[in-house]
């Protein structure tokens, strides 16, 4: 009895074993790995969003209802989900595509059970296809499909019956959205009821405005008191601005009520123009005195006397004068014609005279038979002038206190003078006697002036000098004083035409310069200076959107230089280092040559290649060399005696958390060995790349030497 009690025991003891083993023991997964594209043949990038309902997997273990949230980075998806396609009745996987801030496809998966991994083509399911359990995923999902939907929409407030477009809304009794009744022009309070506007009563009661008003004072910049036609309320919300300027209170002014006192800087004088804009403590009239173009108190104040002139009442207004109550007339009839000059206004008969003053040119009985006879344009003729006898480029000019018509002639040391021989300022004056070549212009007095040292003209060789008198050239433009600029401004409509061309003797361009910057040439020459380099690309964050075969350009960002070339952006390699090293004759590693990269430069995806190539030189001795990335050693390798050779090839591949380094190094025997090591280096913050060497025997004249390090560094881009 007692043996079977312990099998009894036993048995007990491994068959709950078995069930805990089975419960803790996960459903088998099947993984998903793919690569998308999107039409344009660039990869994708977005986020995967997998749904499922429960179900139970073929080994009965039960799936709850979840959501899982996949990455999808340059194109590659990859996750590991249970089988569905021998699982129970309704088991499949609703997949969403998310990039760009919008889904954009989504489709069913039907995953079957698999130990290597499959593609998408594997578990994509048409509607209407049967998944696991012979049940067909539906053709679009529900409010109900979605956890938690049916409720946040439920908590949302809903249109009422009474909503309306183009209105104010409001609650309504039983939380719904309705408009709110009334006219367009009523106010509407807080409690959604609407009403007329208006100043008192229970309408509107808040504050008033008054906006750019001319406080009452005179502007004569001796008065400094000024008056507004209300206290502003608070007093902080009056802006006073004179000429555009707006003043600062205790700096400018002070207020005490509706009074403005003006510091004495800042007195407004006679043309300026002066405003004040405050608000006031109710919306209702003012009740202050007026000021400015009106007199009297507010809210019935009268315009002031002397606003209204004849300049303020329009011609055709229809104004007569009894109606504005003039207290003078507006003329005198002292100038008034007579009955006879009234008539003879009219043409009447009659000849000119004291009492008969207007008779009009129409009048046939006026005539003046004078003929008139041939004379000299400056002659005795004419009272006004100073006889002269005029020749051609003569110039003809008034002077003098009662002006005279005068002719005006070139003198000595080419001063105007006038015929009767007194002095005019020569340059006053307008003269034919300028020097050859001179270029005419108006000067800073405002006269015709010359300067051939500045200004100069070259008939004969047609050529042009401004800013020095040297025609060795079409064009020659200086200044000797000041800095020498050429601007050449594009026209409002200047669109494809070119700003500047340059052309051969037969006309046919040889380079210009496009409205929108572009240097067209079909060859360029750089010259190296001491101080700059010939060429200089400031580059930019991202490659240029539009590209054609033949562009080059300088992406700052990946620190490379790129070109495009059968439709295709290339990067051009980089010469890091390229250096001879130096000799080490001890017996303890020395570093014999060294590249630094710079911080910023290496970038995720970049790929770099070391070339070593180093001798142990003088008495034959063992000898030892070694290869450093940063902190990781890429290589370490030991000679004997008789092996004076040495050459390195790695490889660099760097990627977001660290760098993968291959390399093969041999002697002159032919003896060929490869290392494979991975760094962990930040090379993003930059890193030494290192060679060192040792002989096995100090003292016996053998160094190691580096003969060459280079390193070559070819720069990420995705095609």
């Amino acid at each position: 009895m007692r043996g079977s009690k312990l099998w009894t025991c036993v048995f007990h003891f491994i068959f709950f074993g078995l069930i805990a083993e089975r419960a803790l023991a996960g459903p088998p997964l099947t993984t998903i790995q793919d690569v998308i594209y999107k039409a344009d043949g660039t990869r994708f990038n977005g986020v995967a969003y997998i749904e499922w309902k429960t179900f139970q997997t073929s080994t009965q273990v039960p799936i709850a209802t979840q959501s899982l949230t996949i990455a999808i980075v340059d194109g590659n998806l990859r996750v590991r989900l249970v089988p569905t396609t021998n699982a129970s009745s309704g088991a499949y996987y609703y997949v969403r595509y998310h990039s760009d801030g919008r889904i954009q496809f989504s489709e069913t998966w039907a995953v079957p059970p698999s130990t290597p991994a499959v593609n998408l083509a594997a578990v994509r399911v048409a509607v209407g296809q049967q998944t696991g359990g012979g049940t067909l995923p539906p053709a679009g999902l529900e409010i109900a499909d979605i956890t938690g939907l049916s409720s946040e929409l439920a908590a949302r407030p809903v249109r009422g019956l009474g909503y309306a477009s183009s209105r104010a809304i409001r609650t309504g009794a039983t939380g719904a959205l309705e408009a709110v009744t009334g006219n367009l022009t009523d106010c509407v309070r807080v409690d959604g009821t609407s009403s007329v506007c208006s100043s008192g009563g229970g309408g509107y009661t808040g504050p008033g405005f008054v906006d750019r008003e001319v406080p009452s004072g005179v502007v004569d910049g001796v008065n400094t008191v000024f008056a507004l036609s209300d206290t502003p309320s608070p007093a902080s919300s009056l802006e006073l601005v004179l000429n555009g300027l707006v003043l600062s209170s205790g700096v400018d002014y002070t207020l005490s009520a509706n009074s403005i006192t003006m510091l004495t800087a800042s007195t407004p004088r006679t043309g300026d123009v002066f405003r004040a804009s405050f608000r006031t403590a109710s919306g209702s009239n003012p009740t202050s005195a007026a000021g400015g173009a009106l007199t009297g108190t507010y809210p019935n104040p009268q315009i002031a006397a002397g606003v209204v002139s004849n300049n303020n009442i329009s011609d055709v207004a229809g104004i007569v004068e009894s109606k504005l109550a003039l207290n003078f007339p507006t003329h005198t009839s002292a100038n008034d014609p007579s009955a006879g000059e009234k008539a003879a206004l009219s043409g009447t008969a009659g000849a000119p005279s004291a009492s008969n003053k207007f008779v009009t040119t129409s009048d046939s009985r006026l005539t003046d038979a004078r003929t008139p006879t041939g004379h000299p344009l400056l002659s005795g003729q004419h009272a006004d002038t100073t006889a002269a006898v005029v020749t051609r480029g003569d110039l003809i000019v008034g002077q003098g206190s009662t002006p005279s018509w005068t002719k005006l002639s070139l003198g000595a040391a080419g001063r105007c003078l006038t015929s009767n021989g007194v002095d005019a300022i020569w340059n006053n004056c307008l003269y034919t006697g300028f020097q050859p070549g001179a270029i005419p212009f108006v000067n800073s007095a405002g006269n015709l002036s010359e300067n051939t040292f500045q200004l100069r003209w070259d008939s004969s060789g047609r050529k042009l000098s401004v800013g020095s008198s040297l025609t060795d050239g079409t064009l020659n433009v200086q200044d000797q004083g000041a800095a020498t600029s050429v601007i050449v401004r594009s026209g409002v409509s200047q669109s494809g035409v070119s700003l500047q061309r340059w052309q051969d003797a037969s006309g046919a361009d040889m380079a210009r310069i496009d409205s929108e910057g572009t240097l067209v040439s079909p060859a360029l020459q750089a010259i190296s200076g001491t101080v700059r380099a010939p060429w200089r690309d400031t580059g930019m964050v991202a490659d240029p959107v539009s590209r054609v075969d033949g562009d080059a350009w300088f992406n700052s960002t990946a620190k490379a230089r790129k070109s495009q070339q059968a439709g295709q952006t290339h990067t051009t390699p980089q010469a890091i280092c390229a250096e001879v090293g130096t000799a080490n004759s001890f017996t303890s590693l020395a570093v014999v040559a060294s590249c630094n990269i710079p911080g910023g430069l290496l970038q995720t995806g970049d790929r770099l290649e070391v070339l070593v190539d180093a001798e142990q030189v003088g008495t034959a001795v063992p000898w030892t060399i070694a290869a450093q990335w940063g902190s990781a050693q890429m290589m370490q390798r030991s000679f004997g005696s008789g092996d004076s050779m040495f050459a390195l090839r790695a490889q660099a591949v760097l990627y977001s958390s660290g760098s993968t380094l291959s390399s093969q190094h041999f002697n002159a025997t032919g003896a060929t060995l490869t290392n494979l090591v991975s760094a962990t280096d930040p090379y993003q913050a930059g890193l030494s790349i290192t060679v060192s060497g040792s002989v096995g025997q100090t003292g016996a004249g053998s160094n190691v030497i580096v003969r060459n390090l280079t390193v070559i560094r070819y720069p990420a881009q995705n095609n």
